[in-house]
């Protein structure tokens, strides 16, 4: 999801694109992603969907991992793994523009069909995306809590808003601003200066609660962001499916975008 790459005509990031390339390139790969675009899976969960070994998926889990299109969180005794949408996003934004609609159609049909939400029984929404981004992890922290609108707006809050603030305090408010009025989206419940943030509140779900969690990490390039939501209530498909497929497109393209280069995607224009 990568507005931020901002590819020059030297294509940095030829070789991570030959990388994901090559991951994609294996049917039993896709056919995995596939499997967790309905819903995050345990390494076994998924081994009993094929009738290779488990040494063989955890494999190709490898290699997807390595290309950075799939990702991975621990709860308990288990690793749960996710489709990371993000080089999708990255890979479909190089070739829009230079490529042949048919290419581009591909493309933009696949991260759809990744981004699609599990059944319409589905009554909880469980998210992780990882985004290598450009620049010190103090600064992507800094983004996420003290300038959210620069980053975060239309069409992820409601149309009437006028700007989002945060509050980056514990029991601090990520406030939804309106003419004349305004609401909670969620409360600072957990904070790490330049590390970790949690906030829990209802969002935009309705008759419903999520948790969702930043992580801060450096790395040889810059750091990595990691965010993991998960949420639960009386949801219906439609919300499922574009809560899911919002988050992915604020953090990895519009965070990254206002933490690399100060383009501001967001409702605050500055």
């Amino acid at each position: 999801m990568v507005t931020c790459m901002r590819m020059s005509t030297g294509h940095v990031g030829d070789g991570r694109d030959d990388q994901q390339w090559r991951a994609l390139a294996d049917p039993t790969r896709r056919e995995i992603l596939d499997v967790l675009r309905l819903s995050p899976s345990t390494t076994g969960g998924i081994a009993s969907r094929f009738p290779i070994s488990r040494v063989a998926v955890m494999k190709h889990l490898g290699i997807l991992a390595d290309a950075g299109l799939v990702t991975s969180r621990k709860r308990g005794r288990e690793r749960w793994h996710y489709v990371n949408v993000a080089p999708l996003l990255r890979l479909h934004e190089r070739w829009s523009t230079p490529m042949s609609a048919s290419v581009a159609g591909g493309l933009l049909g696949l991260k759809h069909r990744l981004e699609q939400s599990m059944s319409a029984e589905v009554s909880a929404i469980d998210i992780a995306v990882d985004v290598d981004i450009a620049c010190d992890v103090g600064t992507a922290f800094r983004a996420v809590t003290q300038t959210p609108g620069a980053w975060w707006g239309h069409p992820y809050l409601r149309s009437n808003a006028t700007s989002l603030t945060l509050d980056p305090v514990l029991g601090g408010a990520l406030v939804e601003h309106w003419s004349g009025g305004a609401m909670v989206m969620a409360t600072v419940t957990g904070l790490e200066e330049d590390h970790w943030l949690q906030l829990t509140g209802p969002f935009h779900l309705g008759p419903a609660y999520a948790v969702t969690e930043f992580d801060f990490v450096d790395t040889a390039d810059g750091c990595r962001v990691s965010l993991t939501l998960r949420g639960s209530g009386l949801l219906d498909p439609a919300t499922v499916e574009g809560f899911s497929g919002g988050w992915h497109e604020l953090i990895a393209v519009r965070l990254k975008a206002y933490a690399e280069d100060g383009t501001r995607l967001g409702i605050d224009p500055g």
